[in-house]
């Protein structure tokens, strides 16, 4: 329970400190988006670094931001999953809910982030073939890592119904 309380104290700490800096990033992205200047600050959103000056690197830009707003979105659905977990609600349909949209969420964020990851790399005319951990992997991994938790805790659920009805 100790390791329970631990990551709880991380992920609250983590969301606080988001919530501090979410209207700062909001006033930001309405600059970029609505400003005709291009800005002399590089961008650089999960490791893209974006220059972002016409329509097309706007649109890649939208794209980061949506992506980025999914896993701020995941982080609260962790939170929520963690605070059930601390109230000791393991087996139960809305662990299992939580568990499905925390997969599909963070899978989306890891499309949204790497299409355009790709896109602008196509732009600056450079295509490279990483075979190392990226975010892209990494988050696509993990949204699928949810996604078959989940079934694991339908399956876990099932069983736990069976055993008490046996007894």
């Amino acid at each position: 329970m100790k390791k329970l309380n631990f990551l709880k104290g991380i992920v609250d700490f983590v969301w606080i400190t988001m919530l501090i800096t979410i209207p700062f990033l909001l006033f930001f992205v309405g600059m970029v988006l609505f400003s005709n200047e291009p800005l002399d600050i590089p961008i650089e959103i999960n490791g893209t670094t974006l220059e972002v000056v016409d329509f097309k690197s706007k649109l890649i830009f939208v794209f980061l931001i949506i992506s980025a707003s999914l896993i701020i979105y995941g982080l609260f659905l962790f939170r929520k999953l963690l605070r059930l977990f601390q109230l000791r609600i393991i087996f139960d349909e809305e662990i299992v809910t939580l568990l499905k949209r925390l997969g599909f969420v963070i899978t989306s964020s890891a499309l949204l982030g790497g299409i355009p990851n790709f896109i602008s790399e196509l732009m600056k005319n450079r295509i490279s073939l990483s075979l190392g951990l990226n975010p892209f992997v990494l988050l696509f991994s993990l949204g699928l890592f949810f996604l078959v938790l989940s079934e694991v805790f339908v399956i876990a659920k099932h069983l736990k119904e069976e055993n008490d009805l046996t007894f």
